[in-house]
Formats: C-alpha cells, structure tokens, sequence
C-alpha cells in the first residue's frame, strides 16, 4: 500500500447526551457517516503538545474535508474514540482522536 492511500475505515457519530429517568447519562445516535481515511503517526510534537494538556492522542488520522460533518465522536474496529482536535489542511481534514470507555452497545437510536 503505498503512504498516502486510504487505509483506515472509521464510521463519523453525531450523538446527544441524554439522561434517563434516574439521572444516568445515556447516548443517543442522531446521525452517522461511514468513511475512509488516512492513518498518520503521531509526532513527537504532538505527543508533548498532547501530555502538557493531560489528554492523549490515540489516533492521528486525515480524511477529506468536504467528508467531515462535525461529529464529535467516531467508531474505529468496534472502539468508540472521541474527536479531540481538528486540523483543515487543504483538501483533508486531521482529526486527532482519544479513545472512550463507551462500547458501541452504549449508543441507542
């Protein structure tokens, strides 16, 4: 495969907080997106960046810009990551995602 060719499947989550009758927190599916990206390392730089923040990157990965609708959340392989941060380079996109304890049998709707 070479470099810069898609080699990432992800599924985009637009989701809503919502609390059930005894005050827990539940997720609901308001939308979702199916896309394919391009897997990055994570720099050195970014990795120190990352830790002065206490948040740490997981996946670094780009997709094409007019794809990305906002969702704040994605599915990796059954793991549900966070969008943490947002990059427009050109044409792409970078999304630097932080992996959730949610479980994909955690989303309803």
């Amino acid at each position: 495969m070479f470099p810069s060719s898609p080699n990432i499947r992800l599924t985009l989550l637009k989701l809503n907080t919502v609390q059930d009758s005894i005050g827990n927190k539940q997720f609901m599916l308001l939308n979702s997106k199916e896309v394919i990206g391009i897997n990055l390392s994570i720099t050195s730089k970014e990795y120190y960046d990352s830790k002065k923040q206490d948040i740490r990157i997981d996946v670094a990965l780009k997709i094409q810009s007019f794809l990305y609708d906002n969702s704040k959340h994605a599915i990796i392989e059954d793991a549900i990551y966070k969008i943490e941060r947002t990059y427009l380079n050109g044409q792409f996109i970078e999304l630097y995602l932080v992996e959730t304890k949610m479980k994909p049998g955690d989303i309803f709707g």
